[in-house]
């Protein structure tokens, strides 16, 4: 009488390749407002602003009260 075969198992898969590269690239950041030539040909009133913050915020406001006396 003859025993049992054992049981036949697949072998372990080979280990996973290395990562590729990553290369990440930030660009140039400029930070420079230039203002030339403003207002040569404003009438009226003229608002010229300015800002290069990183979080800037601006509020601007013109406030113009006219008293007009017609008639008389």
């Amino acid at each position: 009488m003859g025993g049992t075969g054992g049981t036949g198992n697949g072998a372990v898969g080979g280990a996973g390749g290395a990562g590729g590269t990553n290369y990440v690239d930030a660009g140039t950041f400029n930070m420079s407002n230039a203002m030339t030539s403003v207002g040569q040909s404003a009438a009226g009133i003229m608002i010229a602003n300015q800002n290069s913050g990183m979080a800037s915020l601006v509020q601007q406001s013109v406030n113009v009260q006219a008293n007009l006396n017609v008639g008389h």
